[in-house]
């Protein structure tokens, strides 16, 4: 008799602990569940902007018509001047009393400007710098680039033109 209530204690003991190791899957895997449903809940859609009339009345085809999403929370939106207008005033106020000047311009006309890497404009352009050499970049709208190592000196004025070569070409033959 020792024998088999030895093996039913036994047998009881492994039923109890695979029931336990399920217990414990099935609860770990409802928190995951839950969590993911508690997250999903608290998302809310974007908010999009209320279109009024002049009565501040919101009329009736807004829903018809496609909303238009509000700025993105995640972006900062950029104040103040645009940053080509900071880098330029920012080589003109360091220019000192010996200032040179630069006058910058390519063909074709309308390429954007970087001096010393730093973006200051679009051709053609006139600048105020300090005496000194100058690395100077640009790059047309049609991906054309032109590169030039300058070198200011004080209270000159130098005119820099640079021929914008194209990456690709403007027009391909068939044979």
């Amino acid at each position: 008799m020792r024998p088999i209530y030895t093996s039913a204690l036994l047998l009881a003991l492994i039923a109890f602990s695979a029931s336990r190791v399920q217990a414990q899957a099935a609860t770990e895997s409802a928190t995951l569940n839950a969590h993911s449903a508690m997250a999903a809940q608290s998302i809310k859609p974007p908010a999009f902007p209320t279109i009024r009339s002049a009565s501040g009345a919101a009329p009736a085809d807004q829903a018809a018509s496609s909303p238009k999403p509000a700025a993105s929370p995640h972006l900062m939106a950029r104040t103040g001047p645009p940053l080509d207008e900071v880098n330029r005033k920012d080589f003109e106020d360091n220019a000192g009393d010996r200032a040179g000047k630069l006058l910058l311009r390519s063909v074709p006309a309308g390429a954007e400007i970087f001096i010393n890497d730093r973006l200051v404009g679009r051709t053609p352009l006139l600048m105020v710098v300090a005496p000194g050499k100058y690395n100077i970049d640009m790059r047309g709208p049609r991906m054309e680039s032109g590169h030039s190592n300058i070198g200011v000196m004080a209270k000159e004025t130098q005119t820099v033109l640079i021929n914008l070569d194209q990456r690709y070409p403007s027009s391909v033959s068939a044979r």
